[in-house]
């Protein structure tokens, strides 16, 4: 038996409506978001291991890359550095609190809601991704929505 979780409990998890919506927005707008360094942020829920996402910046040098599926890091050219890379781990709840501006990111690593390997300078530039790709907007909108479905449950109960 896999301990790997199930299609339907991935597509349930605030990431997995967050992401592409924070995708668009990156899409849309690529000259704000010309950093260099990759991201891997390990969802989890109550502790429990349930996917990956990754953010791809490449600088000018290529449309950036948010995905659950590992791209493959270009190798530096002859003049630059190598891509930083930052691993974050975080919980599908705090995740949404974090997208939404309500936990910051020194907050979040104090209280150990935020776990951080690599490098801790390129983590740290994560709220402001998230904040340039309206991050916060998009998750009162997604929470609206959300909100709006369980009303309309409950009235038809």
């Amino acid at each position: 038996m896999s301990n790997k979780p199930s299609p339907k409990a991935i597509a349930k998890l605030n990431a997995t409506t967050l992401f592409p919506e924070i995708r668009k927005e990156i899409l849309a707008n690529p000259s704000v978001f010309a950093i260099r360094g990759f991201f891997i942020i390990n969802i989890t829920k109550r502790t429990v291991p349930m996917t990956e996402w990754y953010l791809l910046f490449q600088g000018f040098d290529a449309p950036a890359i948010v995905s659950q599926k590992r791209p493959e890091i270009p190798k530096a050219k002859k003049d630059q550095d190598p891509i930083p890379v930052a691993i974050l781990q975080i919980e599908d709840s705090d995740l949404l609190n974090f997208m939404s501006g309500g936990l910051t990111g020194p907050r979040g690593i104090v209280s150990g809601k935020i776990k951080i390997a690599g490098a801790v300078e390129l983590a740290e530039q994560l709220e402001e991704i998230f904040r340039k790709a309206k991050g916060p907007e998009k998750t009162l909108a997604y929470l609206e929505r959300k909100r709006g479905r369980s009303e309309r449950a409950r009235a038809r109960l």
